[in-house]
């Protein structure tokens, strides 16, 4: 039954999901927090031994990794989907002050 479960929660996130998204499974949470990264999205995403990621939340529900080296890129395209909304001032001062906060913390 567990395993249907998951095959029908992968095939609904699917139709969701546009030409450039993928979805490479699932993980399981460790004793010491630690899941482990399928090895598709590994070699996908080009993640060596050492990269740096960033954790990201959102709504407490979502968690999402981005190699710190790409981070300048990622912002970039956001701001790109962004322009002529009006709202690049309130994303440029929000993602300014998160990266003040990671900045903090090395």
């Amino acid at each position: 039954m567990r395993m249907n479960m998951k095959k029908n929660l992968g095939s609904e996130i699917h139709k969701k999901m546009t030409c450039e998204d993928k979805f490479y499974g699932t993980t399981t949470v460790g004793t010491k927090g630690q899941v482990v990264i399928p090895a598709e999205a590994r070699k996908d995403l080009n993640l060596k031994p050492g990269d740096q990621l960033m954790v990201m939340g959102k709504f407490n529900k979502t968690l999402g990794l981005i190699k710190a080296d790409q981070m300048e890129e990622f912002v970039k395209i956001i701001m790109n989907n962004f322009s002529g909304t009006g709202m690049e001032k309130h994303i440029k001062v929000h993602i300014e002050k998160l990266m003040g906060g990671v900045k903090k913390n090395k």
